[in-house]
């Protein structure tokens, strides 16, 4: 277990602008970002610069985003598992949006390597372990 990677990924969420601002120190060249679980039709993201242009023209581009850390479970020497509360509104409807979600962080040398967006906590839970 690795209460520093739990601390890593405080930090993370610390910046309110995350892994596409200067957070991105703590993720590696070759870091991936896994969003299949929400859209299917898009692959994994690989590299910081691919995230922050998926987040500046994807689905929420340009709208307010707020993602707040609610539990993490420290899966084991790498994994850290977030409950997360991601709130946004659309940009051109105004319509607010909440998701309970859950998001796994694989950390190795102190960087982000994965991380893994899960729609469902539940399926989260069992992905890692956690529930039978």
């Amino acid at each position: 277990m690795s209460q520093e990677n739990v601390e890593i990924v405080r930090e993370l969420y610390a910046d309110p602008r995350g892994l596409i601002s200067t957070a991105s120190q703590r993720a590696a060249p070759e870091v991936e970002f896994d969003f299949t679980d929400l859209y299917p039709d898009k692959p994994v993201l690989k590299g910081v610069e691919e995230m922050r242009r998926f987040r500046e023209t994807g689905p929420w581009s340009g709208s307010p985003i707020h993602m707040e850390p609610e539990r993490f479970f420290d899966l084991d020497d790498e994994r850290v598992l977030a409950f997360v509360r991601v709130s946004a509104t659309g940009r051109d409807s105004g319509v607010e949006v909440e998701l309970k979600s859950a998001i796994e962080f694989t950390i190795r040398d102190g960087l982000l390597v994965h991380f893994k967006v899960y729609r469902d906590r539940a399926e989260a839970l069992e992905a890692a372990g956690l529930r039978e």
